[in-house]
């Protein structure tokens, strides 16, 4: 398996420079692909499509990647899985083709495609009032995997984007299945650039159930998006309501995350006979230096049963 995938990519690279340059000029796009089986799911490959372009702004470079089901790749398993051979297939998506050849076996396989417009597709989007996409745009909604079905749905939730705002969309990673799992859970999101900074900040909808399941229902996407930016994640939350912390709000699991009150930190002190403390006093605690180190330092010179107050003014007295 692993010698397909070096002599692959070792001869995408010295392609690269190629096909950035075919890109320029305004041929057919082309770029590089890469499937891998999957071990865990027999039905299922890694995809990976990727291309160069080099435009007044310098060179950028895009890549996608994705678990799809093994039809969806368009490689036939049974080269896929066989002995190491040349290659040639078709991806199909809606808004366009792409032609791949290559070489492929052993549970691996890589090399260039072309792509090409679907000529349907984009009369579809001009009759929807959306013009014709680009090749660049054409390209990003076929390695998206976008549908007319998601266009009508984005445009039927109260807005009228544009193309652009469509490509941005997908771009980020917002799916079908991203906004059906978010209505599921409660979040009837109508704001596409709201559906981007949920996505881009990280808020998935495993996080979702979990940030519901410890007790926080009636959070808006903002409050989603500030737990996560605050590192407020599923293990975090996990890890607070073992410790006892099952009642603090979200701003004060936050509070408690930027102040480095971390589960450890808390049974460390519970430990040293500081239990079922507030959430103040442990952000309190922490920012003052007080440690279960400074703690049994005290007691080994007779102070004992020490009041948080007092711990804190005798930390910041140095002793």
């Amino acid at each position: 398996m692993r010698r397909i995938a070096f002599a692959a990519l070792a001869a995408l690279f010295f392609c690269s420079s190629a096909l950035a340059a075919a890109n320029t000029a305004g041929s057919a796009f082309a770029g590089r692909w890469s499937i891998v089986a999957r071990s865990d799911d027999p039905n299922r490959v890694q995809l990976r499509l990727e291309y160069s372009e080099t435009s007044a702004d310098g060179n950028s470079n895009s890549s996608w990647s994705s678990s799809v089901p093994t039809a969806e790749a368009g490689l036939p398993i049974e080269k896929l899985r066989g002995p190491i051979g040349p290659v040639t297939f078709a991806i199909q998506r809606e808004p366009g083709t792409f032609n791949c050849t290559g070489s492929a076996g052993e549970g691996s396989g890589a090399g260039q495609f072309t792509y090409a417009e679907n000529a349907r597709f984009d009369d579809a989007l001009a009759s929807r009032g959306l013009g014709r996409p680009t090749l660049h745009q054409s390209l990003e909604l076929a390695i998206s995997g976008t549908t007319l079905a998601f266009v009508d749905q984005i445009r039927s939730m109260g807005q009228r984007p544009t193309l652009g705002e469509i490509v941005r969309v997908v771009e980020h990673g917002v799916t079908p299945k991203y906004i059906a799992d978010l209505a599921s859970l409660g979040y009837r999101v109508t704001s596409l650039d709201q559906l981007v900074r949920l996505r881009d900040h990280g808020v998935t909808t495993e996080f979702i159930r979990a940030v519901q399941a410890a007790g926080y229902r009636n959070l808006s996407p903002d409050d989603l998006v500030r737990l996560a930016d605050h590192g407020v994640r599923e293990k975090y939350i996990a890890e607070m309501r073992a410790a006892g912390y099952t009642q603090v709000t979200a701003d004060q699991l936050v509070t408690l995350r930027d102040h480095g009150v971390t589960p450890r930190y808390i049974g460390e002190l519970a430990g040293a006979g500081y239990k079922n403390l507030s959430a103040d006093d442990l952000v309190t605690l922490r920012d003052h230096g007080v440690t279960v180190g400074f703690v049994e330092h005290l007691k080994a010179h007779g102070y004992t049963n020490v009041s948080v107050h007092d711990l804190i003014r005798l930390r910041d007295a140095g002793i």
